[in-house]
């Protein structure tokens, strides 16, 4: 067993994923444009940094809505089929969806 003083001879390979780009105008108010640099600098971030820090956070929360909104309708269509039953299906789905906002349990 190696103790931590010693070095290890493994070599870590540092994988990059390229991913391609393309600039795109967008027109934001000056008053808010002032706030991202003022939060920008305080983050110690550029600014380009922190709009793509909000737009990435922003995508991914709305990407995790999307996938389980498709889950629960998925459910819906799964327990129509067992229970013979769209509306009691939809009732519980719509229940699932109630209690997961509200955080409601019973």
């Amino acid at each position: 067993m190696n103790s931590p003083d010693e070095t290890s001879n493994e070599t870590v390979e540092l994988k990059v994923n390229v991913r391609f780009s393309e600039a795109v105008t967008v027109k934001i108010p000056i008053d808010t444009l002032a706030a991202l640099r003022a939060i920008a600098s305080k983050k110690d971030m550029s600014l380009e940094g922190l709009i793509k820090f909000y737009v990435g956070q922003g995508l991914r929360a709305d990407l995790t809505q999307l996938r389980a909104d498709q889950t629960l309708n998925t459910a819906q269509q799964v327990l129509a089929e067992y229970l013979n039953s769209g509306e009691a299906a939809a009732k519980l789905v719509n229940e699932i969806r109630r209690r997961s906002i509200t955080g409601a349990v019973g």
